[in-house]
């Protein structure tokens, strides 16, 4: 069961606060944050966990290596363009 663990609290590494684990459960568009691992390991067996409730792959957009911010950055901006574009 996904939430089972939800209402528990961490220290979330990139954040620099305690949040709940719900929180780094759907962070990333619905699927754990990458960070999950790192944070979660001490709590209980978070490995476990995402195996038995995430597919292969969704694992794999899990732990995928996030952008570089500059294409993030770009993407922002070419959405941002988007929608002034629409508004004309």
């Amino acid at each position: 069961m996904k939430n089972e663990h939800d209402t528990r609290e961490g220290y979330c590494k990139m954040l620099g606060h305690f949040l709940t684990f719900e929180y780094c459960r759907t962070a990333n568009k619905g699927i754990p944050c990458s960070k999950v691992l790192d944070c979660w390991f001490e709590h209980f067996p978070i490995q476990e966990f995402i195996s038995e409730n995430y597919s292969a792959t969704e694992q794999e957009k899990i732990f995928e290596p996030p952008k570089p911010k500059i294409l993030s950055l770009a993407e922002i901006l070419e959405q941002a363009q988007q929608r002034l574009k629409k508004k004309e």
